[in-house]
């Protein structure tokens, strides 16, 4: 996108409700019948993606439902400020990956798919972070997950594994049910479907103990 300044990359954003408070906008949505989401009526005041949203208390801040397990200063889901970088300009250096050089197993969309299939057994209990690698969040998780694989390292029963999941995105959505970056799943050794990851909290620990509650030889 081009703006008006600032050449090629430059980003600029207009928002006409910039004078309004909360209560003169629900007052003309209300007056002129225009349809609204259900949700706002259960608590949902500020509405994102389903993982990242929740209905909040009454005297709470609107936006204390969503991201609420990041620092205040953090929030943001990274679509808008992933590309900016500190100087305000765009950011036009390609993306690294991640977990380059570490003992993370990448998968190709072939060997994703084949693990996925293997409803019978497989050779060993697979986590696999479905990541992508501009996501802060993505990120965020690089040396946790890096570590968790170094702990692994070499075990017949627990393979640390990564797909970038952003450039095969259709596939991960059907496949594994992803809706946010990252979301991590565990193929487990006995076969059966996926089984999802419950948690935002990423660290070795955490991973750690619920590979053993759902993985027993872990």
């Amino acid at each position: 996108f081009e703006g008006e300044v600032g050449g090629p990359g430059s980003l600029i954003k207009y928002n006409p409700l910039t004078d309004m408070s909360s209560t003169e906008v629900w007052n003309f949505l209300r007056v002129m019948g225009v349809p609204t989401n259900k949700l706002h009526e259960c608590g949902y005041v500020s509405i994102g993606c389903e993982p990242c949203t929740k209905a909040v208390l009454p005297n709470q801040h609107e936006r204390e439902g969503r991201w609420w397990w990041e620092d205040a200063t953090q929030k943001e889901c990274g679509l808008h400020s992933g590309n900016i970088s500190k100087d305000g300009k765009g950011d036009t250096e390609e993306t690294q990956d991640l977990w380059v050089g570490t003992s993370v197993v990448p998968l190709s969309k072939d060997q994703l798919n084949a693990l996925a299939q293997q409803q019978a057994g497989r050779d060993q209990n697979t986590l696999v972070a479905l990541y992508a690698p501009w996501c802060q969040y993505s990120q965020g998780m690089e040396g946790s997950y890096a570590a968790l694989a170094e702990e692994f390292k070499g075990s017949k029963n627990v393979q640390i594994a990564k797909f970038q999941a952003d450039i095969e995105r259709d596939f991960a959505e059907s496949e594994f049910g992803l809706k946010s970056f990252p979301t991590v799943v565990l193929l487990p050794k006995k076969g059966g479907k996926f089984i999802k990851y419950p948690s935002e909290r990423r660290d070795v620990d955490s991973f750690k103990m619920w590979l053993k509650a759902v993985a027993a030889e872990v």
